[in-house]
């Protein structure tokens, strides 16, 4: 009865552990598309996503981000970037909106979280309507941290 009970438990966690957030799971429901790129990166890749954060202005959270799901469309079909950022724009609803912020190169983005439970949130999400692309950053943000982001 103990081992029945554990494999359902484990089951029913290992299920919840890769529920992704609403963000992601727009950006993964991507069907294969000419111009689209979908990149995750976790575990070992997590080093190089790291890298490449700690040369926007987000650097300094770079060490709690744990998991990253990017969306780049430049170069897909202008049809298709519209009617995607529009489900964007549906999704990002239930996301608190941090407001315009300055982001790779000065180009101005997006910015928005999960509510904070507790003090801390838990994913952000960065859309860069210029460029097409959404950024889902994956792991666990103070309140305060966040602020001082905007010093």
């Amino acid at each position: 009865m103990k081992r029945l009970f554990l494999s359902l438990a484990l089951a029913v966690a290992s299920i919840f552990s890769y529920a992704g957030t609403p963000a992601e799971n727009l950006i993964k429901g991507l069907p294969d598309t000419k111009g689209v790129q979908v990149i995750e990166a976790t575990g070992f890749l997590m080093k190089f996503a790291r890298a490449a954060i700690r040369k926007t202005p987000m650097k300094p959270l770079a060490e709690q981000v744990s998991e990253v799901t990017v969306c780049k469309m430049e170069k897909a079909d202008p049809e298709f970037i519209s009617r995607f950022e529009g489900e964007l724009r549906d999704t990002l609803k239930v996301y608190q909106y941090y407001g315009v912020k300055p982001g790779e190169e000065g180009r101005p983005v997006e910015t928005y979280g999960n509510v904070p439970v507790d003090g801390v949130v838990t994913e952000i999400v960065v859309f860069n309507p210029d460029l097409h692309s959404v950024f889902s950053l994956r792991g666990r943000y103070t309140i305060e941290e966040l602020m001082a982001l905007d010093k």
